[in-house]
Order: structure tokens, then sequence, then C-alpha cells
């Protein structure tokens, strides 16, 4: 007899996604999906009920916007096989690539990003990931010093070294992405160049750096800004971020320019902005 599953697919706004993640990472789920604005949960059917369904919305309170959108009975598939065959390859560039390893045969850029991801977090194919991707070739100069500021599964801090950078400080408050960045880390044999921290960015102090990626939400760019501007106050470095709606754009230039950063260039995809600024 095929076991039974149930689908529950949540609204959730993608740029809390990894948020709303980590708040259930308690619960009993197989398995998680990600898509614009929107999430399904995989269970057990014999283990959804009424209360396990109200102590998950009451969980992601903190989310003002989620919300059960439905509830969907399925039969027994692989959902490991199902999950793999949705991980996409990503070619930010003629010259970048991002690719799970299953799939690095299929990829032909010169240089190859090698992300297994936990089924809680990303492969890199969020527009912003790209746009920071693609800001970041031709800045990263050789012997230089980068800062990857909430790196995920380590994609950013991955490229800089890949680009010739000689080390890169990666950092995030989350432990599960700390996991999963040393796991890529390993995979793309660039251990020794990555040092990876799970720090706060709001209470620890960073180190002095030649230039920073930052794919983060708005609010943290703009209170991190003042750190970001003392990590570079030396080096006189460049400033790489996004995670930031384009409508927002004008809070963040201003934030930056009253931290003695220029804008250099900004670029678009869909609804996000990505920045390069540099310190005066």
């Amino acid at each position: 007899m095929k076991k039974k599953y149930i689908n529950v697919k949540l609204s959730i706004l993608e740029e809390n996604q990894d948020i709303a993640i980590a708040l259930i990472s308690d619960f009993p789920f197989i398995g998680i999906s990600q898509f614009n604005d929107e999430i399904v949960v995989c269970f057990n059917a014999t283990e959804w009920n009424e209360n396990l369904k109200n102590a998950m919305i009451e969980c992601l309170s903190p989310l003002n916007e989620a919300k059960i959108l439905e509830e969907e009975f399925v039969e027994d598939m692989n959902w490991n096989e199902e999950w793999e065959k949705n991980v996409p390859i990503i070619r930010v560039s003629d010259k970048i690539g991002i690719t799970p390893s299953w799939k690095k045969d299929e990829l032909d850029t010169e240089i190859k990003i090698i992300i297994d991801p936990k089924m809680s977090f990303g492969t890199g194919e969020h527009a912003t990931t790209r746009l920071v991707s693609i800001l970041m070739d031709g800045l990263v100069k050789p012997n230089s010093y980068w800062m990857d500021a909430g790196t995920g599964t380590g994609v950013l801090a991955i490229l800089s070294i890949l680009l010739g950078a000689r080390a890169c400080y990666a950092f995030d408050n989350n432990e599960w992405s700390i996991d999963n960045s040393r796991d890529n880390i390993k995979l793309n044999g660039v251990s020794d160049k990555i040092e990876i921290q799970e720090i706060d960015i709001e209470i620890d102090e960073l180190p002095d750096v030649d230039s920073i990626a930052a794919n983060i939400f708005t609010h943290l760019i703009i209170k991190s800004m003042p750190k970001f501007a003392k990590s570079l106050q030396i080096s006189k470095g460049d400033l790489v971020c996004s995670g930031i709606l384009k409508y927002d754009k004008d809070i963040v230039v201003e934030s930056a320019i009253n931290n003695g950063f220029e804008l250099i260039k900004d670029i678009i995809e869909d609804e996000w902005i990505a920045f390069h600024f540099r310190k005066k």
C-alpha cells in the first residue's frame, strides 16, 4: 500500500522564505519547495492534523503575511529524486555558472560553482545572486581580501576566490546556512581560502577587508552601512549589495552616501536591484 502525503502550500514573500523555513525547521516535514512568494511543505498524511497546522501557523506569526493557501493529498513518490530534478543549473553569464554536483557535466562555463543545497536553501537561482555575481566579475582583484555578508549557501564567497581573491571572510547568523556553506566550500576546493563563522551582523564587529559582497535584506543593508564603511575605510574598497527591491533604491543610495560611499553602478533584474558602491 502506497503512503500518502500532504503538500501544504503557504503564502510567504520571497524575501522572507529562508526565515520561514528556519522558523519551522523543527516540524516533521519531508521536504520543502520554494516558488515566487510561496513555499510548499510536504508532510506524511498521518502526521498532519489540526494541532500541527495551528502550531505551524503560530510559529510563522512573526511573518504577518504568512498563511496557508492549500492542502493537497498526494500518493507516494521519491521526494529526493523529485527535488533533485527541480534544482536548476544557473548560467549567470557566459563566464559564470552555478550547478548542483549531479549536473556539473552539463555546464560549460569558465567558472563553475558547485552548490548542493540542503532543501531549505537555494542554489543561487534568485535574481539578486545573479546581479551581485555579475557586478563582482571585473571587481575582484588578485590578492584581494573579500567579505561575504549573509553568505547563505556560500555562492558569493566561493565566486570571490574563483575570480582571483586570495581569501574571503564569510558569515551568516543561521546555523543551517553555515553547515551548508561549509559543505559547498569543500565541494569547490576552496576551504583553505574561506573563513566562515556564525555571527550576527547587528552585534558583532566586522574585519577590515578590500571588498564586500552583501546579498541581504534592505533593512539590514541600511543598518549595516556604518559597519561596511568601517571595514572598507582603509582599503577605500568596493561594496556590492543586493537583496533590495528597485523601489527602495533611493533610501539605500542615501544611506550609502551618508556613510561616505559613492555610487558607481546599479543593475536591475525584474523587481530587484544591485549596487556597486565605493568608499571615498
